[in-house]
Order: structure tokens, then C-alpha cells, then sequence
């Protein structure tokens, strides 16, 4: 994620000029991408197809943070500050599929301190009737019609958990840890994982919509190999 007067001055023109490349080759390689059906689904009708090809109905969902520059207007500063990061952040809930770790759904791209339970709910995924759905604490309470959900258990105010509950937690992270590999197979690309600094509207959406792309395109050509 070089600075575009980089990418100006390795390609012989200038940051303008870099500029207005940047924004029109991610367009078509997002197209590329569509084409090659690798994007994750955003509209409704469109992930509940993708979701029913899905052959074990076995997925993860989570919600990923990316660090922006601070706002300069005050309701904006309030809006994308996450207390979770203790910054400036833009989210995105993602749904993967359990075996292959491919992004299937992607959320609208959002304001950091939404809470990702709260995005869920806006979203409203239908999965498919008997789908299991493994989730973390940040969606207590997020149980999708028809579906079977695993959560690790919260410690109770002022108690511990038992010796079972806790070996049951460990044996739930262990299924839900391939949605970190995935989230981190996306933000290999710096657009996704530096602190964003675009300014063009609508193009913080489609950088994340395109990254999943990759992550989904490259995780085909190892399956190959």
C-alpha cells in the first residue's frame, strides 16, 4: 500500500495520474473477480444461493476492524472510534465457510463502533435450514432462524467456569480458529490492513469486497496444487 506518489514515480507519472489508475484498474480487477465467481455475496438473495452450495452448511461468522485515519468532524471521530481498538476503525462482518475458509458473505462496510451482533441483525443472513454457525462472544444473543450455533461460554460475574465448560470453550475456539486464518489471508494487502488513507467515496467498500476476492481466488489455486 504505497503512497500514490510511489506509484506515480515507479510508473512514470505522476500522483494525480497514479491516482486515477488506482481507482480505475481496481474496479476491473473487482469485475475480473466477479467473473471468476470469487467475490463474496452482499445482497440478500445472493448469499442465500451461495450459502445453500455450500455442501457440509458448515460456517463461521466474525467481525473484522480496519484503522483509519482520526476524522476531523467530531460525529465522524465518534462514530468510527472502537472501543476495542482504541482507534479509528471501519468494520466489516464476514461469513466464512467452514471447510475450504473461503469468504462467502460480506457485510456493508461500516463505522466502527457498530457492534458486530448489531451489524448481523442489519444484515439479516438467511442460511440454510439445519446450517451449524460457530460465533464469539461478540454476537451473544445472534441466532440465526434454522440454525445451530456454538459460542464459547462467558464467565459468570463473580464465578469461574468449570473444568467442562472450559475444555468446551477450547474445543469450540479450535473449530472457530479458520476464520482468523482467513480474515488474515485477506489483510495480507495493505489497502485492508495499513491505516487507510483513500478519500473517494464508496472505495473502502470495494477494497475489502476485492482483497476477499483474492483471498478466495489464491485459496482455488492451492486446492489445485
Amino acid at each position: 500500500y504505497p503512497l500514490q506518489e510511489v506509484q506515480g514515480f515507479l510508473f512514470g507519472m505522476g500522483q494525480s495520474q497514479a491516482g486515477d489508475w488506482i481507482h480505475r484498474l481496481t474496479l476491473i480487477l473487482n469485475r475480473a473477480l466477479g467473473y471468476e465467481k470469487q467475490l463474496p455475496a452482499r445482497k440478500a438473495h445472493d448469499i442465500e444461493q451461495v450459502l445453500k452450495m455450500c455442501p457440509a452448511l458448515e460456517f463461521i461468522i466474525d467481525g473484522t476492524e480496519r484503522p483509519i485515519r482520526r476524522p476531523q468532524d467530531k460525529t465522524k471521530q465518534k462514530e468510527n472510534y472502537s472501543g476495542k481498538k482504541k482507534r479509528h476503525t471501519l468494520k466489516n462482518n464476514v461469513v466464512t465457510e467452514k471447510s475450504t475458509k473461503k469468504v462467502k458473505v460480506l457485510s456493508a462496510t461500516c463505522e466502527g463502533k457498530k457492534h458486530d451482533k448489531t451489524l448481523a441483525e442489519e444484515q439479516a443472513i438467511s442460511f440454510p435450514k439445519g446450517s451449524k454457525v460457530w460465533k464469539d462472544s461478540g454476537f451473544q444473543g445472534y441466532e440465526p432462524e434454522g440454525t445451530i450455533t456454538y459460542q464459547p461460554m462467558k464467565k459468570p460475574k463473580g464465578k469461574e467456569l468449570t473444568a467442562d465448560q472450559k475444555q468446551q470453550n477450547q474445543e469450540i475456539s479450535k473449530e472457530r480458529i479458520g476464520v482468523e486464518h482467513s480474515i488474515g489471508g485477506v489483510k495480507v494487502f495493505g489497502i485492508v490492513h495499513a491505516t487507510y488513507r483513500n478519500f473517494r467515496e464508496g472505495f473502502e467498500d470495494l477494497t475489502m469486497e476485492t482483497a476477499c476476492g483474492l483471498h478466495n481466488w489464491r485459496l482455488d489455486f492451492r486446492l489445485t496444487a
